[in-house]
């Protein structure tokens, strides 16, 4: 068997050395179980183990179930990919996933620069296994199979989203192997990044994107919602027309706490009860068309209402040529309405 936990450190402790052991393994997933109706999964898989390097190099193995070690937060393999199993005492099988090759392998240190230039740097996605001919995973016609709902188009259609995202020292991240990723940063002068431009080092940041690229990047990103707590955010091309409507500072060069959101388009539904604005300074709304400081425009509707109500309450007049105009019939309802606008005012 392949060392266990505690045998990759070993020590003339006895206390230490009576400890239980968890064994440790390299399974290769030959199945995951799949509702066949709705294609979804409890994380159950099938895999082969060769238990031994003997086992390996004989292409011998053995075929057991395996589940999440963690099932509050794991990723679901495909067939094909390398998985470690950790066996407790009862010889239950548990999986964790492992990224895929070339995730990793343009960075790692026996990978020179003349192989990097070779390879064009550019890590893609692909299956883990198949440098590894012993556990290819085949259908009735021989053809290499990924899955029950992985299929070779869809790899290849994805292969724009499937870099890995490259992280700075100390960050944390989350990322799927279609493009998404929640990052955990900080600003840092010395980083590249969107968020690195103005403000305190140290200062947190979480960045939420779906992007083809390996760094964030707000002109290229397909959508992305960004918590800052004291930096300005490089917008990169995007051109706002107008940017903004009466509001002292732009937005990239704004510098404190904000949260910005970006997509093509934004939609915000409330199945139930109400949305609500609230804000301390200016609410403004810019179109290609206007550029609205509610402010101003309801200072203005609430003059244009009260000059309204005093031509038709007959403090205001229109002259004619037979002399000033009279009380207006509709004097209650613009009074109403004067009411109602004064009424919104802070």
């Amino acid at each position: 068997m392949r060392p266990g936990i505690t045998d990759l450190s070993p020590t003339n402790d006895s206390a230490t050395n009576s400890k239980i052991s968890l064994p440790l393994n390299i399974g290769r997933v030959v199945e995951v179980i799949i509702d066949e109706e709705n294609f979804t999964s409890v994380g159950r898989i099938e895999i082969n183990i060769a238990e031994t390097v003997q086992d390996l190099e004989n292409n011998d193995s053995i075929r057991r179930h395996a589940f999440p070690l963690d099932i509050y937060n794991y990723t679901l393999p495909m067939v094909g990919e390398t998985v470690i199993i950790v066996s407790d005492d009862t010889g239950a099988l548990f999986y964790s996933s492992v990224i895929p090759k070339n995730f990793y392998g343009p960075i790692t240190v026996d990978y020179n620069t003349e192989d990097r230039e070779q390879a064009g740097d550019e890590p893609r996605l692909s299956i883990n296994n198949f440098e590894d001919q012993h556990f290819d995973v085949t259908d009735d016609n021989e053809t290499v199979t990924y899955g029950t709902n992985v299929t070779l188009e869809l790899l290849e259609a994805t292969l724009e989203t499937s870099f890995a995202k490259q992280l700075h020292e100390g960050d944390i991240i989350h990322q799927g192997r279609w493009g998404q990723s929640l990052r955990f940063s900080c600003k840092n002068e010395l980083n590249e990044t969107p968020w690195s431009i103005d403000g305190e080092d140290g200062q947190p940041v979480i960045a939420l994107s779906l992007g083809e690229g390996q760094v964030e990047n707000l002109t290229e990103d397909k959508a992305f919602i960004y918590l800052l707590s004291d930096q300005t955010l490089d917008y990169g091309d995007i051109a706002f027309s107008p940017e903004h409507a009466n509001v002292g500072e732009t937005m990239d060069a704004y510098l404190g706490s904000q949260v910005v959101i970006g997509s093509d388009r934004l939609t915000f539904v409330s199945k139930v009860d109400d949305i609500s604005i609230s804000s301390a300074g200016i609410v403004s709304i810019a179109t290609p068309k206007w550029a609205v400081d509610l402010d101003v425009l309801m200072d203005q509707v609430k003059a244009l209402a009260t000059q309204l109500d005093a031509l038709c309450a007959g403090k205001a007049t229109l002259i004619t040529g037979v002399g000033p105009t009279g009380v207006g019939t509709n004097t209650a309802d613009c009074a109403a309405i004067v009411s109602e606008i004064e009424g919104m005012e802070q």
